[in-house]
């Protein structure tokens, strides 16, 4: 896909699909595959009037690695860093 098209697509989320408001403040959670993509979309929304964008980036293997390798224990945990977050 070329990068009008993709800037398009990010214009619609922003302003169609999160429907941003001026002042707000936006959350996206988003894979490590597509960071072109992201920044289109974090772009869009500091035009469309967000006060502030915060990007959660996730990778799906090292999530995967950590279900497979944690002990319960470990993953029944909410660490006071997960809690600030």
């Amino acid at each position: 896909m070329n990068v009008r098209q993709l800037k398009r697509y990010a214009k619609l989320i922003a302003k169609t699909g999160l429907n941003i408001k001026k002042g707000q403040t936006v959350f996206i959670a988003a894979g490590l595959d597509q960071p072109k993509f992201v920044e289109y979309v974090v772009e869009e929304c500091y035009k469309a009037g967000a006060k502030e964008v915060f990007v959660e980036w996730s990778h799906q293997p090292i999530a995967k690695l950590n279900y497979k390798y944690r002990t319960k224990e470990t993953l029944c945990e909410f660490r006071s860093f997960e809690k600030a977050k």
